[in-house]
């Protein structure tokens, strides 16, 4: 197929346009960061846009298919800035690729959209909006999929994938903000490290994105989640890391309650400043590590036929060779500009 991935210049985007390449797809790479995008060896074609505003047309033209990964994803930002990048991006695309001839839509979501201050297990797909979103991201990623589903018959046939906690090479949120909180040897470990949660390799995500691309007969609008299907302790999530990288951290007990009352005393000191910067430390990214969240993958199993390929214990050794050449080339490139 000739398929447009969005997103290529970001982390799930950019590992989805090289696989599909690598199948023998004609992609159409595109995404806002002209320099990542310039690092992308496929066949077909790389254009940088932004979705929010350049023509689409260009970009969709022959396709048959559109993966949409691009996203404004954090946990701090203003409300009007996801709902551009997020929710009017996304209807804007999907109305270009109806025009455009596309039969099939693939929408990245998130399962940000199920994250309470509570411990939940086996969440399964179906939602409930709740009547105040934690976070302004998740509250555009629901938005995103309820718009898809509201143009039944007016956009090509979508399918939603929901990953949970994405890691792996190319990695520039989950790991590496965590491993920021350990630089200075020291790492808190909210609610003794023992909140059960999903996470997923990002080599899982892309399998399940080309299952999603082959799948016939399915709903309109359905939403898959996708992790990797063996929740781990947040504790042990991070010794393994820690042991990986050869790093020795000293554990910092938090009870939930009081790193949730830092947090909160954070994000109003942000709100104040100039600029409303985002703290290091949110109330959400408390809730992430110190809540236990575990999703129902049995929907992506049955009606995909996905099955993780990718354990945790891989996919950190593949993270932790990563970070290490990354981290490596930082160092000469420090070491060069000082000399």
């Amino acid at each position: 197929m000739r398929i447009l991935v969005t997103g290529a210049s970001g982390f799930i985007g950019r590992h989805a346009a090289l696989r599909l390449a690598a199948k023998g797809h004609r992609v159409v790479a595109t995404g806002r960061d002209h320099s990542r995008l310039r690092g992308l060896d496929i066949s077909t074609a790389v254009i940088a846009a932004d979705l929010t505003s350049d023509p689409l047309m260009p970009l969709l033209n022959d396709c048959e298919a559109v993966v949409h990964c691009a996203a404004l994803s954090a946990p701090w930002g203003r409300a009007e800035d996801f709902q551009r990048a997020n929710v009017d991006a996304t209807r804007r695309l999907a109305l270009a690729a109806r025009k455009a001839g596309v039969v099939r839509f693939i929408h990245i979501g998130s399962p940000s959209i199920y994250f309470r201050f509570a411990d939940q297990y086996e969440v399964k797909e179906a939602f409930t909006p709740p009547k105040r979103w934690i976070t302004h991201y998740a509250r555009s990623k629901w938005e995103s999929e309820e718009t898809l589903r509201s143009l039944h018959g007016r956009v090509p046939h979508a399918l939603i994938l929901r990953p949970r906690a994405v890691f792996g090479e190319g990695d520039q949120a989950i790991l590496p903000r965590l491993l920021a909180m350990a630089a200075g040897g020291r790492f808190p470990l909210i609610g003794g490290g023992n909140a059960l949660i999903d996470i997923t390799h990002i080599d899982n995500v892309v399998d399940a994105i080309e299952l999603a691309l082959q799948a016939d007969g399915l709903p309109h609008g359905r939403a898959y989640n996708i992790t990797n299907g063996n929740p781990i302790r947040a504790g042990e999530l991070m010794s393994k890391v820690f042991d990986a990288l050869n790093m020795t951290v000293r554990w910092v007990r938090l009870p939930r309650k009081l790193a949730l009352t830092a947090a909160g005393l954070a994000e109003l000191i942000a709100r104040i400043r100039p600029g409303c910067p985002e703290p290091r430390l949110t109330r959400y990214g408390v809730g992430v590590i110190g809540y236990s969240q575990t999703l129902d993958i049995s929907a992506a199993r049955n009606e995909l036929g996905y099955e993780p390929g990718i354990s945790i214990d891989a996919g950190i050794r593949r993270f932790a060779d990563y970070w290490r050449g990354i981290s490596c080339g930082r160092m000469e490139a420090s070491e060069h500009a000082r000399t």
